[in-house]
């Protein structure tokens, strides 16, 4: 072999290699495409949202419910609640803390103002209906952390109330409802010419119920639960009837001898105990129980009515349905609202405000 033919078998060899070269090159960049195609085509199981379209949340919470945690405890708990948000393509939430004098009211309307999609109330009943009480008439819904002893909403709404997880697992399954919320005003004399304004979600009312939760000490609230309530109920069991009058929706009033009467936006107290069977926190209405039990075996009446869901009443157990209540008493009566007592008053007045909250719960039942 020449030196010439050499050559000319050298140039062919390196024709051959860079031919080569082209066709996995242009292989390769037809894979991509093809692989860019199908990406288009299917979508990913793992959405990649825009940082600007990422939802967020705020919770309100009341310090006081978790004094028993050290700062370590706090600060482990508020990781975990920001990775569930994130697990979930939400941004970390906006925290605010309510005060002796700010309870919740004033940091749900600033959180709203942030332009937050969820506002959450982590606290006891008076924490829940103070943030309600900041979004009622907003679009923004509601949420439940709950951290009280009675948890009287959610309990209601079928919301876990023992269980974080349970209820964080909540918020990202369930829908938003719109609910009613009550109005109460309260003439401390009788005669106010500009009487407190309230709003609550679960019952208010006058009489034992409100005694009973006045006498409630923090201390025995703490160690026993639930169960301090029915021992503040057995010291204020035997108390005198009061004369009232109650007026429905407008109607003559009626005198009466009560120990009790309470008003509900919804009816149950505890899983087991219905005060009012047929209330529903979206129906548009009130329903009230008036309680005229007398000594022991009254008593045992009431309790009997109340265990067996008795809707058609008795001489104890009264059952009224209606828009507005007005209660005008003789003397003073304690006054309560979702549980909380508020001092005594000679008149109260009880309306409701149909589907003015949104909440994040299952359906109400």
């Amino acid at each position: 072999m020449t030196v010439a033919d050499l050559i000319d078998t050298g140039a062919v060899a390196v024709v051959l290699a860079l031919a080569l070269v082209v066709v996995f090159t242009l292989l390769a960049r037809e894979r991509r495409a093809t692989r860019r195609l199908r990406a288009a085509q299917v979508p990913s199981t793992t959405p990649h949202l825009d940082p600007e379209q990422r939802r967020r949340a705020a919770i309100v919470v009341n310090p006081t419910k978790f004094s028993s945690l050290d700062e370590h405890a706090l600060r482990r708990r508020q990781a975990y609640v920001a990775a569930v948000f994130r697990s979930h393509g939400w941004d970390d939430p906006v925290w605010f803390e309510t005060t002796p004098t700010e309870h919740g009211r004033r940091q749900a309307r600033e959180a709203v103002a942030q332009g937050v999609d969820l506002v959450l109330a982590a606290g006891g009943d008076g924490t829940v209906r103070s943030v309600a009480e900041g979004l009622t008439g907003t679009s923004t819904p509601m949420g439940l952390l709950p951290a009280g002893t009675g948890n009287l909403l959610a309990r209601n709404l079928d919301v876990p109330h023992t269980d974080l997880a349970a209820a964080l697992d909540l918020v990202f399954s369930e829908e938003d409802h719109r609910v009613d919320v009550g109005r109460l005003e309260v003439d401390r004399t009788g005669r106010d010419a500009d009487p407190e304004r309230h709003l609550f979600l679960v019952m208010a009312g006058l009489g034992f119920d409100a005694a009973m939760m006045a006498g409630v000490e923090d201390r025995l609230k703490q160690r026993l639960g639930y169960g301090a309530y029915v021992v503040s109920g057995a010291r204020a069991l035997w108390g005198p009837q009061a004369k009232v009058q109650i007026s429905v929706d407008g109607s003559v009033p009626a005198p009466s001898r009560t120990r009790a009467v309470i008003v509900g936006n919804c009816g149950k107290l505890t899983k087991q105990l219905v005060l009012m069977p047929d209330a529903r926190i979206d129906d548009g209405a009130l329903d009230a129980v008036v309680l005229s039990p007398r000594g022991g075996i009254g008593w045992g009446e009431v309790a009997w009515a109340i265990a067996t869901r008795d809707r058609r009443g008795q001489r104890r157990v009264r059952h009224l349905r209606g828009r507005r209540f007005e209660v005008r008493c003789t003397d003073p009566q304690e006054v309560q609202l979702d549980g909380d007592p508020i001092g005594a008053a000679r008149r109260i007045t009880l309306t409701v405000d149909p589907g003015a909250l949104l909440v994040r719960c299952p359906p109400p039942r």
